[in-house]
């Protein structure tokens, strides 16, 4: 059980740093899934599909 709960502070930690690089050294912005949806919206797509992979990484898929 222990090592289950090491990987998931590993998992959680290697989100944070994502989060971090993304928001500070590329400008990015973490948005939830209502926002996502609010902006392919207003860019014209009708449907979106997200994927969560690999635990701290996600497949957004758009379409017409």
């Amino acid at each position: 059980m222990d090592e289950k709960k090491e990987v998931d502070h590993e998992l959680v930690q290697t989100k944070l740093n994502f989060d971090m690089v993304m928001m500070f050294m590329l400008n990015g912005k973490e948005r939830t899934e209502k926002e996502w949806e609010r902006l392919f919206l207003e860019a014209g797509f009708q449907r979106y599909k997200i994927t969560h992979l690999f635990g701290f990484r996600s497949l957004i898929e758009v379409f017409p």
